[in-house]
């Protein structure tokens, strides 16, 4: 790139300091997303949610111990009718006007195949919400930096609009004066006055486009939208010229470090746990458990008083045991949920080799769409100088009055399309360059 090419392209992407709020660097902008944006805040909650849930599981394991207490007055007491030896009915009273009732049991998992599974289905769980979170994090990124590079460019537009505007504007008043002395057809002035019409409305025209670019860009940050803000980082900074550009296109990539691949990876795995799951339900399950329950019979509302076989009567009942539960037949619908896991698993893995090629056209379209960007933003460069100069002996002729208006005008509106496709370009390779950085891994945590 030539001296006079570079100066160029400093003044197309160079920009100036705007606004007073609060000043992010695209660093600091995507950190700030991390932080604030609202899927990564839904992600971060689902984390948390599938720690508790594997804490649940863990504890079905743990001893389980429960307690419970009854108090009841028997207002009517259960009355038997027996007959007597002469065939008289007699009612019978039995019971107490008050019982209470105090027990104590515990239960303690020894073996049950589920459980085992359901514990490492919880750890493969609050794995793949990390990854979710993962990705989350790395879509922001890359959100934030398309929004951020727009507002660079935004404002970049702004200022050649208003850079045009004066050379503009200083022609149209010196072409006045020209045809107020006859040096000049009102055609000419006419030329320039439409020119300048139309720089105030794109200038206009800009400016709503800043506002919406960032409000864009502080809606991906989850920063208040009506919060004044400052781009620390210059559009030069972030630019990246062939001649540097070449270094990520050498980056190598592998389908493993992709976190879509990572994704599906869990789900394999999950899938795994699943057959064993179902497999586990053919096992038998054991458990340990035992009971103690304390019963009181009183005439007494306060239980407690009385004497011990007059006015109250106490009984203790204490056990305890194994429960052994061992499936037998069960009409195949075990069997048939084994090979739908089996099914599953098989589907699973065939997804996981579509995705495996799919990263790979991916990557290479990326790729290819990089180093295309990187050459036309050279080209647009090199046009952008070229209709520069061509604009700028134009003017010199016009003055002169070689050529006509219309020429000049020509010349104009080219050097205006060649900075549009200049910031475009420039534009382009920024997006294309945080793509082929988010599918290369760049962004991973």
């Amino acid at each position: 790139m030539n001296k006079f090419l570079l100066t160029v392209a400093v003044a197309i992407l160079s920009t100036a300091v705007w606004g007073q709020g609060s000043s992010y660097s695209l660093l600091e902008a995507q950190q700030y997303a991390i932080e604030h944006a609202y899927n990564v805040q839904n992600k971060t909650l689902e984390v948390e949610k599938s720690e508790k849930m594997l804490m649940e599981n863990i504890a079905r394991g743990l001893p389980q111990v429960f307690a419970s207490a009854d108090w009841t007055q028997n207002i009517n007491l259960q009355t038997f009718v027996v007959a007597g030896a002469d065939g008289a009915l007699q009612p019978l009273t039995f019971g107490t006007p008050y019982t209470a009732q105090a027990a104590i049991s515990a239960e303690q998992l020894i073996f049950d195949g589920s459980y085992i599974v359901a514990v490492l289905a919880s750890q493969v769980l609050k794995d793949n919400s990390m990854k979710e979170l993962e990705k989350s994090t790395i879509d922001i990124r890359q959100q934030v930096a398309s929004a951020y590079h727009l507002v660079l460019i935004s404002k970049k537009t702004l200022q050649l609009i208003d850079d045009n505007l004066v050379f503009i504007t200083k022609n149209y008043e010196e072409s006045k004066k020209k045809f107020e002395v006859g040096m000049l057809e009102e055609q000419d002035v006419d030329q320039f006055e439409l020119i300048k019409s139309n720089l105030v409305n794109q200038k206009d025209y800009a400016l709503k486009q800043i506002n919406i670019a960032e409000m864009i860009l502080k809606f991906q940050m989850g920063l208040d939208i009506n919060a004044p803000i400052e781009l620390s980082d210059a559009l030069e900074s972030l630019m990246v010229f062939s001649q540097d550009g070449g270094s990520l296109l050498t980056e190598s990539f592998a389908v493993e470090q992709n976190i879509d691949y990572r994704i599906l990876e869990t789900r394999v795995e999950g899938q795994a746990l699943n057959l064993r799951n179902e497999n586990a339900a053919f096992l038998p399950k054991l458990k340990f458990k035992y009971y103690y329950g304390h019963n009181i019979f009183s005439a007494n509302a306060n239980v407690f008083t009385g004497e011990q076989g007059i006015g109250r009567a106490d009984n203790i009942m204490q056990n305890f045991g194994f429960n052994l539960s061992i499936p037998i037949v069960t009409g195949g619908s075990r069997v048939a949920r084994v090979q739908q896991a089996k099914i599953q698993i098989d589907q699973v893995s065939v997804a996981k080799k579509q995705l495996e090629d799919n990263l790979k056209l991916e990557y290479a379209t990326a790729k290819a769409e990089y180093e295309y960007a990187l050459q036309s933003y050279n080209t647009q460069l090199r046009n952008a100088e070229i209709s520069k100069k061509i604009r700028d002996t134009s003017s010199k002729k016009f003055a002169e009055g070689i050529v006509s208006s219309l020429e000049f005008t020509q010349a104009e509106n080219q050097y205006q399309d060649a900075l549009r496709s200049a910031l475009n370009a420039a534009n382009n390779v920024l997006d294309k360059k945080v793509k082929l950085e988010k599918i290369i891994g760049k962004y991973n945590n």
